[in-house]
């Protein structure tokens, strides 16, 4: 299996993801949630662009039936009924419900990665369910990891993470797995600083701002490792599991 990392959701081109599996991450704090979100019950998540879709995508399906839920500069949107902080995820707040989501750079390359044979969400929660999900399909021509970065920019926990991914892959494929030079950067990364997760997190750009704004709890709860045994998957505009 051939293992292509992209450090940033503008780097991979149509074409290159068509016929592919996409694995899609944003440690702090996109698919962290989404993956607590599913694991807790929502029934499902759709992505939105922007602020305006969402409204409009809650106002189509209901907003007896649908939780807004996002974030601007880390914060929740004025009118919104959920963050983008994991812990308000719980069974309570979402259980068996739609929830309609925007986030900074999160839900743009979920989108953006749409296209995709198959599109999974990962984070540091659900390394070992992934991994396993994809060793499983080890006939795959190519499994391609995005990292949703920081508005367009390299994002170091994104790295890690993508790296501890495919350490976890290379643990199940051994030398059947063979990474480009990106995944090879990446695997270096992981096998660096994947191992104390919550420390990395806090040194990083993201994990600073998030700290700054009070939201220091969200880079650390960001930081368990296989939290859950769950693949969300992107399929006609709406993660499920």
């Amino acid at each position: 299996m051939k293992l292509a990392v992209f450090f940033s959701p503008d780097e991979p081109a149509s074409a290159d993801l068509a016929r592919r599996t996409v694995v899609i991450i944003d440690v702090l704090r996109a698919t962290s949630t989404i993956v607590e979100a599913l694991a807790h019950g929502a029934r499902a998540i759709l992505p939105a662009e922007n602020i305006e879709e969402a409204v409009k995508v809650a106002k189509n399906v209901g907003r007896d039936a649908a939780l807004l839920c996002g974030e601007r500069g880390g914060l929740r949107i004025d009118g919104f009924d959920l963050g983008n902080s994991p812990a308000e995820y719980t069974p309570e707040a979402v259980g068996g419900k739609l929830l309609v989501m925007t986030t900074t750079n999160g839900t743009s390359a979920l989108l953006a990665t749409s296209h995709a044979k198959r599109s999974l969400v990962a984070s540091f929660f659900n390394l070992e369910a992934v991994a396993a999900d994809l060793a499983s399909r080890e006939e795959e021509d190519e499994v391609v990891v995005v990292c949703a970065g920081r508005e367009g920019r390299f994002a170091l926990e994104d790295a890690v993470c993508a790296g501890a991914l495919a350490l976890r892959l290379r643990n199940h494929l051994g030398r059947r797995l063979e990474p480009n030079d990106a995944a090879s950067a990446a695997l270096m990364l992981g096998a660096r600083y994947s191992r104390s997760p919550a420390r990395l997190l806090r040194r990083t750009e993201a994990g600073k701002q998030l700290a700054s704004i009070g939201h220091a709890a969200d880079v650390a709860f960001c930081a368990e490792v296989d939290r859950h045994k769950v693949v969300p998957e992107l399929r006609e505009r709406q993660i499920t599991l």
